[in-house]
């Protein structure tokens, strides 16, 4: 070929590009295409020169973007055409080049793949049940890494020398584990052993303490678990553990042990991706109430894996779409319907519940069979896996850790493994990362511990999710209405995939046409609020919310909130311009962002808090201009001091402002905080105001009220503060009022995890028989066959706000209850007749100020019969409706929709200040 034939084009490649077997990709496409040139990681992404024939040239262009490699991502393809090179004869792979600032995207940590599975299940393979096998499409990735450019260098793997076997893999282009920057085989990566309680109480925690008690000899570089805070080893301490005799052996054993204490019933914390987890049998009723006992958690729903489709299929009715979840390589927990073999008891309306009453939470209903066991054909998990609801939350292994786990398990047990994954921490505390930190928190927790030294960066909890809950429509030219993933907790496997924004109403899908990542947006800090904390940073058209962290309640969430900021900050190469927090003064996260305000000199904004749920659904949505937002969750200080809840907002985002145009009529909160530990309390106080307001009989109120029976003396004091007005604050709470109906129908008098009151009532109002039932399920032509069983709620015009009435729906409850209504029907009804309210409120706002658009946010709208008839009804009033499909609608998801807000304030501050 003439040198004056041949072209020479730069490709610059951002988004999700490294880590994720793209130079790979790119060599093989530039040697396919008989083109020279090099290709390496960059701080803005992947460059790439290739020299060749202009077709050719041409070629490669279209195949870069069309056939990327199953974990990239484009967000922008730039090129520059260059001056071809003389005598230039291959293509190779180049040193990575970094600078200050970029554009890359840093993946996500990724489930094992099927490719490795296939090598650990290969007995002639050198992966053979190695327990940290990975290659270019799967592996640690964002809990390893320290900076970019993504390369071993950087990762938490840097002290694992490669072996010559690893290292030839590492430089073969052919290979599926070139330039795997996790690659490790038994001869050179990291190493796994087994700690017992006795072990643990005599500090003999280390590796090499297990070695000698299996009597396997041998040198040892570390005398134990990551040794300081920091979980970094010493790199020249890394060498001598090429080839140490017995290593294969001593992972054996490691396995055996920790299986034993699995199958004997016992509480094994094992180290996973993001952290430690506490492991149980699922099937063993006292491995069960242990667990509980010990994590002080009688009974929120407890995580489970399987280790196959086929193993939950026994226990769970899962559809296509629930599968392709479950195998997806985020590996979430997913939300899956529960097979029952027995219809499930309702609950006991006739008092106190059991798991529920005054004298503490107790283990004496909804345990299951006897023995605890199952058998494929009939698996019955016991109901103390998740007691008040009829979903349980599953994932598949998601490390070969796991899988070798339930490799040993399978091969000894009697039925199918299912065990319980839970975050392995104290109630309020986060997720133990390191080993040292493991067997010192954990000692009161766990009966055994399974460690390795691969230290993990970051801590990262497991992803929650469910199928989107939509409202199935008939519909005679095509099928219903498919489901979509639908966010609880965002974390392992999402994070930090970025959200992209856009400034203009333009929606941003991130495809390689639009504009590089990086531009000169200034980066704004979205500081979360105190339930279900996440951070978000800004870069570019970008937006990172950062995974999971918790309540800020205590210093450890506090300090790990820190962690997550630092990290992400450093992980980014940004540093905040503004920082966007809360409203409430108290929240640790307000202090956070008032403290870090003062000392970088930067603004801080404080947007009311269901005002940044409303940008944050907004900004997922790319809408910028005037919009209604209905609001609903539990708790958040509005601006007039009381507390909001039950909120429609009219917010324009692109200005930015907005304004409170409807709620929920107030009612009290006797004993403030204690109302939300307590809902009886509130529904209480709902009854009073409702015979005050004539909506009943004030001995319709008192009367067969389920509290009465073991808090009467508390009562008469909640009576007397409601006189009185001690300590009685005021709020338009959406999921308050939940709680109150919850309890006043003898469902859940006392919480013991958020949130638990207002699930049982929807699981009541699930279980709703006939038609009502069908609709409670999102079969919305049933709708009309109910329609009159829907209550009315009055509305009124009250200060300036359109306001349902509270406590007249409550009086609803109330009297259906003394009519002898099944609870089922009656928990029915209050759902439907409160969403028909809330569109209607919505479709009056709409129509009197112009707006086509309702968006969705909260909360309440992770009930899944909220989130099918509100944009049902709310798309009957003529909106268009929008939700949250990329982060959580409650609090999770909230520092996004700040991040925004901050972004709107300083742009329209630049244009104020050039007189625009």
């Amino acid at each position: 070929m003439s040198e004056k034939q041949m072209i020479r084009r730069a490709f610059v490649a951002s988004g999700q590009v490294q880590g994720v077997g793209f130079r790979p990709f790119v060599y093989r496409l530039a040697h396919e295409g008989g083109l020279t040139g090099a290709v390496g990681n960059t701080s803005d992404g992947v460059r790439m020169e290739v020299q060749g024939l202009p077709e050719e040239v041409e070629r490669f262009g279209v195949r870069l973007q069309k056939e990327l490699p199953p974990l990239a991502r484009l967000t922008a393809l730039r090129r520059e055409d260059m001056a071809a090179l003389p005598g230039e004869a291959a293509f190779a792979i180049v040193a990575s080049d970094g600078h200050a600032g970029h554009s890359v995207l840093v993946s996500p940590d990724v489930g094992i793949c099927g490719d490795c599975l296939a090598d650990m299940a290969d007995p002639e393979n050198p992966r053979h049940n190695y327990a940290f096998t990975n290659c270019t499409n799967c592996g640690p990735r964002y809990t390893i890494t320290r900076s970019i450019p993504y390369d071993r260098a950087v990762t938490s793997m840097s002290c694992f020398p490669l072996c010559p076997r690893c290292a030839a893999e590492y430089g073969n282009p052919a290979d599926r584990r070139f330039h795997a920057q996790p690659i490790a085989c038994p001869d050179c990566g990291p190493r796994l052993w087994f700690v017992d309680k006795a072990a643990a109480m005599a500090g003999r925690t280390g590796i090499e303490h297990f070695r000698a008690d299996c009597g396997l000899a041998g040198p040892e570089a570390c005398s134990g678990p990551d040794a300081d805070s920091t979980h970094v080893h010493d790199c020249a301490d890394a060498a001598p553990r090429a080839g140490l005799p017995g290593a294969e052996a001593a992972a054996r054993e490691a396995l055996r042990r920790a299986g034993r204490v699995l199958l004997d019933g016992g509480i094994l914390a094992f180290k996973g991706l993001g952290g430690f987890q506490l492991a149980c049998d699922a099937r063993n009723e006292r491995a069960l109430a242990l667990l509980r006992e010990r994590k002080n958690r009688p009974h929120k729903p407890l995580a489970l894996m399987a280790d196959c489709l086929e193993t939950v299929r026994a226990f769970c009715d899962l559809s296509p779409e629930h599968e392709a979840l479950l195998t997806s390589p985020e590996k979430p927990i997913v939300l899956c319907p529960r097979r029952a073999a027995k219809p499930r008891a309702p609950y006991d309306t006739d008092g106190v519940d059991d798991l529920n009453g005054p004298g503490g939470p107790g283990e004496t209903a909804g345990t299951g069979s006897a023995d605890g066991a199952g058998t494929p054909d009939g698996p019955e998990l016991p109901f103390l896996v998740a007691p008040d609801v009829g979903q349980v939350g599953v994932m598949l292994p998601n490390t070969p850790l796991h899988s070798v786990l339930f490799a040993w398990l399978k091969a000894h047990a009697p039925v199918p493994p299912v065990l319980v994954m839970t975050s392995a921490n104290a109630g309020g505390e986060p997720i133990c990362l390191g080993n040292r930190e493991a067997v010192a928190r954990l000692a009161g927790l766990a009966d055994a511990w399974l460690l390795h030294d691969r230290d993990i960066l970051v801590r990262v909890d497991d992803s929650v999710i469910s199928l989107r809950p939509r409202a199935d429509v008939v519909d005679e030219n095509g099928p219903p209405h498919r489901a979509a993933p639908f966010f609880y907790r965002r974390a392992r496997g999402y994070v930090p995939r970025p959200v992209f924004l856009a400034d203009g109403g333009e929606k941003a899908d991130g495809g390689p046409s639009g504009a590089s990542g990086c531009n000169d947006a200034a980066c704004v800090f979205g500081a979360g609020a105190e339930l279900k904390a996440t951070i978000c940073l800004t870069r570019g058209n970008e937006a990172f919310v950062g995974q999971h962290v918790g309540d800020l309640e205590n210093p450890a969430t506090l300090a790990f909130y820190e962690e997550v900021a630092t990290h992400m900050e450093k992980l980014l190469e940004v540093r905040p311009s503004a920082l966007v927090c809360d409203l409430h003064p108290d929240f640790l996260s307000t202090r956070y962002a008032e403290a870090r305000a003062a000392r970088d000199n930067i603004p801080l904004w404080r947007l009311q808090h269901h005002a940044a749920h409303a940008a944050s659904v907004l900004a997922e949505n790319a809408c910028f201009g005037p919009a209604l937002a209905l609001c609903l969750d539990g708790t958040g200080l509005g601006d007039d001091g009381t507390i909001w809840g039950g909120e429609l907002l009219l917010m324009q985002l692109d200005t930015p402002q907005w304004q409170r145009v409807g709620c929920l009529s107030s009612f009290a909160l006797p004993g403030g905080d204690a109302a939300v530990r307590e809902p009886w309390r509130i529904a209480l106080a709902l009854g009073q105001q409702a015979a005050e307001a004539g909506h009943c009989l004030p001995e319709d109120v008192q009367a067969a009220a389920p509290w009465l029976a073991g808090y009467a003396a508390a009562a008469r004091a909640v009576e007397e503060m409601l006189a009185r007005q001690i300590n009685c604050p005021a709020t338009s709470s959406c999921g308050r009022l939940f709680d109150a109906v919850s309890a006043r129908l003898g469902l859940c008098l006392c919480i013991t995890y958020e949130g638990q009151a207002a699930i049982r009532l929807e699981d009541a109002a699930l279980r709703a028989g006939g038609a009502l039932g069908e609709v409670m399920a999102g079969r919305m032509e049933d709708l009309r066959r109910v329609a009159e069983l829907v209550w009315p709620v009055g509305m009124a015009f009250r200060s300036g706000l359109l306001t349902l009435d509270s406590a007249g729906l409550y009086a609803r409850v109330v009297q259906a209850a003394m009519d002898g209504m099944p609870v089922e029907e009656v928990a029915a009804r209050f759902h439907l007749s409160l969403a028909a309210a809330f569109a209607s409120m919505t479709g009056r706002a709409a129509r009197k100020r112009g707006v086509g658009v309702a968006a969705l946010s909260g909360g309440v709208m992770q009930n899944g019969i909220m989130a099918r008839l509100l944009p049902f009804l709310l798309e009957r009033q003529g909106l268009e409706v929008l939700c949250h499909h990329e982060l959580p609608p409650g609090d999770g998801g909230l520092s996004l929709g700040q991040a925004v807000w901050g972004r709107r304030m300083l742009a329209a501050g630049a244009r104020m200040e050039a007189g625009a």
